[in-house]
């Protein structure tokens, strides 16, 4: 045996064998609450349960996941005598941790801890707008992203708590890491690069808006997405600080490989059609959700490049090009060219003299991985989604939650808008997993060389899913099924898609 596994890994390395994984949906579990339920899920290896917020109707869901293809529900938990909804929900080793923010969302929220059965252990008060929760993977701490979004002419702070439990939950401490020392006059102000995006009314601390946050295998830093600020923070955990911001930069759609489809409008008689193609407009990266790993002792993180316009978002045929930056402005304007794409009106008036002289659309449609060290990019998937989707499943291209009937309607917007991504390793090889929030369906890449990823395989979403939010990886070894499991959490559906992942290896390009 150990001569023929010796044998099968020289092949794989010489690459006389294939490796490739593919997706069988083995079951679904349905809240039966409909659209805003079903967002997010986690999962508890020695009850074999499954946790899924309902953030809609103030509640999260206890699954008994003991049978992966018929999973049925134990009972629902009401949150709403803590706060009005549920955000996020991480489970580590039977205790449960679940992100409630405020009524008045401005306020600071609270983690609640429970146990497996859903009570209530303790709760703790962390900053404004808690969106997403994690523990790092000791246990002894869970990382909170409060996002802290404005409203009602109140901007708070946004902040990175960090919950440290080595003395137990009942003592649960909490340390909140700020971003006030990047403010303007502050002393870490001349850090902050120049490509974060913050309004000009603002300071730094209200307007970063972390968003998603994963933590590295050894437990030493956490990287957060900062989602409209097209920027990610680095959390130094062992000395709870923030450690750096990086700003991701922008995405030329004018060089080859870099394509995208801008127009909802894009044939001649002013219809849907698909019309991938370069333009003279830059990308904001702006990702959802981030995901971590190591190949040959170098760390990486991967975006999801969804991107998020707030109230800065217009048509470029509703503003003023600049005339030298672009000279064909009145064609560029029309519906069937970029009159119809959504840019930023916060970039692009370099010179302040009220009119464009560069366009930044929301969102690169990609997925994207970086030296977690530098940020540094070293992939982008380009235009391979849209590219990909125009191919195998041309009906439904761009459209809106899956649909026939809304073929093409987000090319103005942000395309098939990649929301959730994980890295999973199987059989000495990374995969990355990338949901699509609005197309639906899974891009599966083989990441194992992270300068040179390799496409696998597109699988869209089936039995009426839409929406995949949150994606979830169960080892082979912590479910009944023997298989790795793929969970994708579908928000306007109320439904998780439960698909064993299949590793199939290739000799020569024949199974």
């Amino acid at each position: 045996m150990f001569k023929k596994l010796s044998l099968l890994c020289a092949m794989l390395q010489i690459g006389t064998i294939q490796a490739e994984v593919s997706l069988s949906k083995i079951g679904t579990y349905t809240t039966n609450l409909g659209e805003g339920s079903a967002e997010i899920s986690s999962y508890d290896t020695a009850s074999q349960r499954l946790f899924v917020i309902n953030s809609s109707f103030g509640s999260f869901s206890i699954v008994d996941f003991s049978n992966p293809s018929l999973p049925s529900l134990i009972s629902n938990i009401d949150v709403t005598a803590i706060g009005p909804d549920v955000t996020s929900i991480a489970v580590f080793d039977g205790l449960v941790a679940v992100s409630i923010p405020a009524t008045i969302v401005t306020d600071d929220g609270k983690v609640a801890f429970y146990d497996i059965n859903g009570t209530l252990l303790n709760q703790v008060t962390v900053g404004a707008l808690p969106d997403m929760i994690t523990f790092n993977h000791q246990g002894n701490k869970v990382l909170v992203a409060n996002e802290a979004e404005a409203d009602e002419g109140i901007d708070p702070d946004s902040s990175v708590s960090i919950i440290e439990l080595d003395n137990g939950v009942i003592n649960a401490t909490v340390n909140h890491l700020n971003f006030n020392d990047f403010n303007v006059g502050e002393i870490r102000a001349n850090e902050l690069p120049n490509d974060v995006i913050i309004f000009p009314t603002k300071s730094v601390s209200q307007d970063l808006e972390p968003e998603y946050i994963s933590v590295l295998s050894d437990d030493s830093k956490a990287y957060v997405t900062l989602q409209e600020n097209n920027a990610v923070a680095v959390i130094d955990i062992e000395n709870q600080s923030i450690e750096s911001i990086h700003a991701l930069g922008f995405k030329d759609h004018s060089l080859k490989g870099n394509e995208l489809d801008p127009s909802n409008q894009d044939s001649l008689n002013g219809e849907c059609s698909i019309q991938i193609a370069n333009w003279p407009i830059f990308g904001m990266y702006q990702p959802d959700s981030i995901a971590t790993y190591t190949q040959n002792k170098i760390n990486y993180y991967l975006t999801a490049n969804e991107g998020e316009a707030r109230s800065e978002d217009e048509r470029v045929k509703d503003i003023i090009l600049d005339t030298s930056a672009f000279p064909n402005a009145d064609q560029l304007q029309a519906i069937d060219q970029l009159g119809r794409l959504k840019v930023s009106t916060v970039l692009g008036d370099d010179n302040e003299d009220m009119d464009f002289d560069k366009l930044y659309a929301y969102g690169a449609r990609s997925f994207s991985i970086w030296d977690a060290q530098t940020g540094v990019q070293v992939f982008d998937s380009g235009n391979q989604f849209e590219t990909q989707i125009s191919i195998q499943t041309p009906e439904i291209f761009n459209s809106n939650g899956g649909t026939i009937d809304s073929f093409d309607s987000r090319s103005d917007d942000k395309g098939p808008e990649p929301e959730g991504i994980i890295v999973a390793e199987i059989e000495s090889q990374h995969y990355a997993f990338i949901g699509l929030e609005r197309v639906g369906g899974i891009m599966i890449y083989n990441i194992t060389d992270p300068e040179n990823p390799v496409f696998v395989r597109y699988q869209p979403s089936t039995d009426g899913d839409q929406a995949p939010e949150g994606l979830l990886f169960i080892k082979s070894t912590e479910n009944s099924t023997n298989d790795n499991l793929l969970l994708v959490s579908h928000e306007d559906t109320g439904t998780i898609a439960i698909y064993a992942v299949i590793n199939t290896i290739f000799k020569n390009g024949f199974e």
